[in-house]
């Protein structure tokens, strides 16, 4: 018996989408940039009948500045925000960090609602955005409510979505005076895979001393991995060298690393101790 074809569907709203979604449910998936679905696709890892093109959907590739954050409508594209100059001029970690995921063929159509539904373990964005205290917008056929980007991520390749329920945008706040955002991260084989380890750090300073750190850790574990209890390390402290390896010696020792193609655990947790240190230093200079 011959499978059924597959249907792409082209809502015109949201609340479309999201019916759509209420409608079919696990028959259904939703598709923005189609980077990461294309391939679950090849691999036969999925076979939904429809497929819900948000392409066509009106209000969602803007980026603009409004109450004293940066909002990213979910179909504005990686490559969209590497080359942002509103992007670059107040949160430039954001333009760094999804100018160096993939390859510009992945940047050109990846997007950034689709990175955060996706909830790989190993991109790149959703660390940073943890950090920076994200809050991320979703849609469903009711309402619309906004998750804190460190409550989204819920397992490997889970969120906080509920059935019905679409990514619309991001909102990150500008940081206060004296802050400070890097991304660095650790890639094993070619500078186009995904890493084997990244880290986000944000360092606000009074004077010589730290005044708030927060610090996220990705690709070692199925979600990123923040930890207020070691960033409390470093507070009220001089972020040299030896308060920067205490708080990367206890995310070490407290994050439940994994092993794939990438790296082992016991790799993964040696080299949180160096890029924790490393990132935190980076964003205190």
């Amino acid at each position: 018996m011959m499978a059924a074809p597959l249907r792409i569907l082209h809502p015109q709203t949201l609340a479309d989408a999201s019916a759509m979604l209420g409608e079919y449910g696990d028959q259904a998936r939703v598709v923005a940039g189609a980077t990461a679905i294309t391939l679950l696709l090849r691999q036969r890892l999925i076979s939904p009948r429809y497929l819900i093109s948000l392409g066509r959907l009106p209000g969602l590739r803007s980026i603009e500045v409004k109450d004293s954050h940066v909002t990213l409508g979910a179909l504005v594209t990686h490559r969209e925000v590497e080359f942002s100059a509103l992007v670059k001029q107040v949160l430039p970690v954001l333009a760094e960090t999804f100018g160096r995921v993939g390859n510009v063929r992945v940047r050109n159509m990846a997007t950034v609602g689709g990175v955060l539904a996706e909830a790989d373990y190993a991109s790149d964005p959703p660390s940073v955005l943890v950090a920076l205290d994200a809050q991320i917008e979703v849609s469903g056929r009711s309402a619309v409510r906004q998750i804190p980007a460190g409550q989204f991520f819920t397992g490997f390749f889970e969120t906080a979505l509920e059935p019905d329920e679409i990514v619309s945008a991001v909102r990150v706040p500008i940081q206060k005076p004296g802050t400070n955002a890097v991304y660095d991260k650790y890639v094993t084989r070619s500078s186009e895979d995904r890493p084997c380890l990244g880290v986000a750090a944000v360092v606000r300073l009074e004077g010589q001393v730290c005044a708030d750190l927060h610090v996220v850790v990705g690709a070692a574990a199925d979600k990123p991995q923040r930890l207020p209890e070691a960033e409390a390390l470093a507070h009220g402290q001089q972020l040299v060298p030896e308060v920067a390896q205490a708080v990367a010696d206890a995310y070490a020792n407290q994050i439940d690393t994994l092993a794939d193609l990438r790296g082992s655990a016991w790799y993964r947790t040696q080299m949180i101790r160096v890029l924790v240190r490393r990132a935190i230093l980076r964003a205190a200079r």
